[in-house]
């Protein structure tokens, strides 16, 4: 007689054993483009992280002071703009009326000038304070297992300066 058994729906489990050392196949060193004290850091060695994963938070206190100066100068070179602006008109306006000479009236042109110059930087320097807000959290830029934490919570860091919390690999 031959044995029967009824069928039944079982998981199969193999193992394989061998040596040497894994290689990961694409190592993507993650950097941060602020700087500031690490204050969470929630991705551990072997982890796996999906694009755009929080790796780490920077402290921002710094940055949000660095932006509200820099938004309070623009704004106040705005201002300065708009009165060297009705200034340069009245001097103008003043010059061909033979009031005043002609170096007074250059002399409006130009500071309405360096104005116009102050708003623009101030607008630049504005822009790279949000640019620092935007980028305190270090997020995933792909997929992948963490291999290895170059830092700790606690740490400060530098703008670009060596890896960053986990290195990705696809």
């Amino acid at each position: 007689t031959i044995p029967v058994e009824p069928v039944k729906r079982e998981t199969i489990v193999v193992d394989a054993e061998a040596t040497g050392v894994v290689e990961p196949i694409n190592v993507i060193e993650v950097k941060a483009k602020s700087s500031g004290q690490i204050v969470a850091m929630p991705v551990e060695t072997g982890t796996f992280v999906k694009a755009g994963d929080l790796l780490v938070q920077l402290d921002t206190r710094d940055t949000r002071n660095s932006y509200a100066q820099a938004k309070a100068d623009l704004d106040a070179a705005v201002i300065k703009q708009r009165v060297s602006k009705t200034a340069r008109d009245r001097a103008s306006q003043l010059f061909k009326e033979r009031i005043i000479t002609s170096a007074e009236n250059e002399a409006a042109e130009v500071d309405y000038a360096n104005a116009q110059a102050t708003v623009l930087r101030n607008r630049a320097a504005l822009d790279l304070r949000q640019q620092g807000l935007d980028e305190a959290p270090v997020r995933a830029p792909v997929g992948g297992t963490g291999i290895e934490k170059a830092l700790s919570a606690g740490q400060v860091t530098a703008p670009g300066r060596g890896p960053l919390g986990a290195r990705p690999t696809r």
